[in-house]
């Protein structure tokens, strides 16, 4: 039976997901190549196989945590790992972590297969689906997630939200990314993401794709391996200096 589902899993994938991802790599980089896309720090990713992260003997994962200002970014982030997916598209296609009432649409259902859905009005299906990322992460893989547990224009009214000189904004960086990282020993590389908000306005369905955005990316990192409290906490604390860092685009130390 498991042999029929893989079977299965491996030729829904190489006739449906394989080749929307060429197409989505054919896109992106047409608009790298014209300067609307444009991806700095790019020597910031760790090169193929991660021998240098080491985790039990097994290969790292990687976790990618950033902003949310739209709805543009789980189309558009995946594109930094080109080079890993053209490695191994089965293996290194990142997953993503979208909220399940936004994007648990017919539209997504070829991504669904790489969707981490996180329900954020339950709390039990919530720490399901952070339990489903920390494996992912411990097999290798590549997962992308917005540790601001939404978009930024959506921060609710009792929160404060994080503000650079330069006028950047970030919700408070919620406990969930942390306690993933900590609990697979993945490393972590933060990305500012910059421009998506004028590409796809709040209220809009698809994304101007002639406007120009730029994405920062950060030095790879690794959080404390013992999860508690203070540990947690901290996280929360790193997670939001990194991101603002780069949204100010000061380098990593």
């Amino acid at each position: 039976m498991k042999k029929i589902t893989r079977l299965r899993d491996l030729l829904f994938f190489l006739t449906l997901i394989l080749p929307t991802i060429i197409l989505l790599v054919l896109f992106f980089g047409t608009l790298e190549v014209l300067g609307i896309l444009k991806i700095h720090g790019k020597n910031n990713l760790p090169k193929l196989p991660i021998k240098k992260y080491k985790n039990n003997g097994h290969q790292s994962g990687l976790l990618l945590i950033a902003n949310h200002p739209s709805f543009y970014e789980p189309l558009i982030l995946g594109y930094i790992f080109v080079i890993y997916i053209v490695r191994n598209p089965f293996k290194y296609f990142p997953y993503s972590c979208p909220d399940f009432n936004n994007f648990n649409k017919w539209y997504w259902s070829i991504f669904k297969e790489r969707f981490i859905f996180f329900n954020r009005s339950n709390k039990r299906l919530c720490a399901i689906a952070c339990s489903k990322a920390i494996r992912i992460l411990k097999r290798g893989r590549i997962v992308i997630i917005h540790p601001e547990g939404g978009r930024t224009s959506s921060c609710p009214v009792d929160q404060v939200l994080l503000s650079t000189k330069n006028g950047d904004q970030l919700r408070p960086i919620g406990p969930m990314a942390v306690r993933m990282a900590i609990k697979s020993h993945c490393l972590i590389i933060a990305a500012w993401v910059k421009g998506t908000e004028e590409a796809m306005p709040r209220g809009t369905k698809l994304p101007k794709f002639w406007k120009k955005v730029d994405i920062y990316l950060g030095k790879p990192f690794k959080l404390s391996k013992k999860e508690n409290k203070e540990n947690i906490e901290k996280g929360q604390k790193i997670f939001a200096k990194k991101l603002l860092d780069l949204a100010t685009h000061k380098k990593d130390d």
